[in-house]
């Protein structure tokens, strides 16, 4: 296993490759809030321990094992985040952080009791998934985020960006959680806000901006409807 300051580095690596994007020297110390020249010297060490390919002024993408190794924390992360939120009844929006801090210290057994505990469930409480104990994910439907759906068009929230605690806390007071079903009324090309109906509630709409919209990502409904007036069936 490696250091514990490079854990945090593979997960975020394998978050960036996950979500489709490069994991390049600047996305990397942008979600590790560190200096690209702290980046890159991480970089060139993951690399010496074989857990990344790095190229200089693209980035790095994972080997075989340090993929394995990212896995590994993420299991340990999203774990974590469902005991504080299902067991301790912690708010969604602080365990990511308290996750950050306690999943270094925990061996595989309490991992794998935990997981037993919890009745070994599929995704964390922001909606990622829980990778196996042995490293395999389940692969998710296709999703699409709310900004990228057509008035009319709709789905079921499958997962939210789990960084900023701020944006869960205000989503929850919305009922935008995993699970949700929304549909989208209407949307602003000018400002690019998007109008939400929520299922169940056939007379009120929300009004989200686009960095919620970005956030928010959804299944889409198989039926999708023309019209920007109902609600889901």
């Amino acid at each position: 296993m490696p250091y514990l300051a490079a854990e945090d580095y593979l997960a975020d690596i394998y978050r960036l490759e996950a979500e489709g994007m490069n994991a390049t020297t600047g996305a990397v110390a942008g979600r590790r809030s560190v200096t690209p020249a702290s980046a890159t010297a991480m970089f060139k060490r993951l690399a010496r321990d074989g857990l990344v390919t790095y190229r200089e002024y693209e980035g790095v993408v994972l080997t075989d094992e340090g993929q394995r190794a990212a896995l590994g924390v993420l299991r340990r992360h999203r774990l974590v985040e469902r005991f504080l939120t299902d067991l301790l009844r912690l708010p969604w929006d602080q365990v990511d952080a308290i996750a950050d801090e306690m999943e270094h210290a925990l061996p595989d057994i309490v991992v794998d009791a935990l997981e037993t505990l919890l009745g070994s469930p599929f995704t964390c409480p922001h909606g990622y998934p829980i990778p196996d104990r042995e490293g395999h994910v389940d692969d998710p439907a296709p999703l699409r985020t709310l900004a990228e759906l057509r008035a009319g068009q709709g789905g079921r929230v499958a997962r939210v960006d789990e960084h900023v605690p701020g944006l869960l806390a205000h989503l929850q007071g919305l009922g935008i959680v995993p699970g949700a079903k929304l549909q989208v009324v209407a949307t602003n090309p000018v400002d690019a806000t998007v109008v939400l109906r929520a299922d169940g509630e056939p007379g009120g709409t929300h009004v989200v901006g686009p960095r919620i919209a970005r956030a928010v990502s959804v299944t889409v409904a198989p039926r999708e409807s023309a019209a920007a007036e109902g609600v889901l069936s």
